[in-house]
């Protein structure tokens, strides 16, 4: 039972850290706020994780735990799947995780490019994602994954974490499932060709 209120409690900040800082950027909050946001005491978050950075490794360990379990899950529900087939429904999840977790692309954003945490962030998570990325794409010319792959990465959530600023140029609202699977069904179909 404790480690179960432990882990949950771990989860509730970690969740609260992320949110936070994607709204205001890792330099914007503190860890007051989020202890906040998360409902515990400055020195609950301080025991479960050191320090600010700690607590933004966690929560982009949690961010690319949640992604990676949406579309597993989602592979291994289609039937005799082709490579093609694997590639979009690849692409209609990182959609429809878009439109659930829109904290996702303003999280990633905030990094920085020159940061250690850009470093950890690219060696710990996003290159296995990227070498997973060309090898399922080996039909395309080698010179083109790398844009094929930010065009995926940012066509399949920025809609998202925008949606207010959508709303208000286009009247649609991107978070409706109609237009959210209209996203997703028109990015397959540019990014995967038969």
């Amino acid at each position: 039972m404790r480690t179960e209120q432990r882990d949950a409690t771990r989860e509730q900040i970690v969740r609260a850290a992320l949110f936070a800082i994607s709204e205001s950027g890792y330099d914007g909050v503190s860890t007051r706020t989020i202890a906040a946001r998360a409902g515990v005491t400055q020195g609950l978050l301080t025991y479960h994780f050191k320090s600010k950075d700690v607590l933004w490794r966690a929560a982009a360990d949690y961010l690319f735990a949640t992604i990676d379990e949406a579309l597993e899950l989602a592979i291994a529900g289609l039937d005799n799947p082709n490579p093609k087939d694997v590639r979009r429904e690849t692409v209609r999840q990182m959609v429809i995780f878009g439109s659930k977790h829109p904290e996702t692309m303003r999280f990633m954003m905030d990094v920085g490019e020159t940061e250690s945490r850009g470093d950890w962030l690219v060696e710990t998570h996003l290159r296995r994602i990227y070498q997973r990325f060309c090898a399922d794409n080996t039909d395309l010319p080698k010179a083109d994954i790398p844009h094929v792959f930010y065009i995926l990465t940012g066509a399949s959530m920025m809609i998202f974490s925008n949606s207010s600023k959508c709303r208000q140029l286009s009247g649609i609202d991107p978070l409706a499932p109609e237009e959210v699977q209209r996203h997703a069904d028109i990015l397959a179909d540019l990014l995967v060709r038969d």
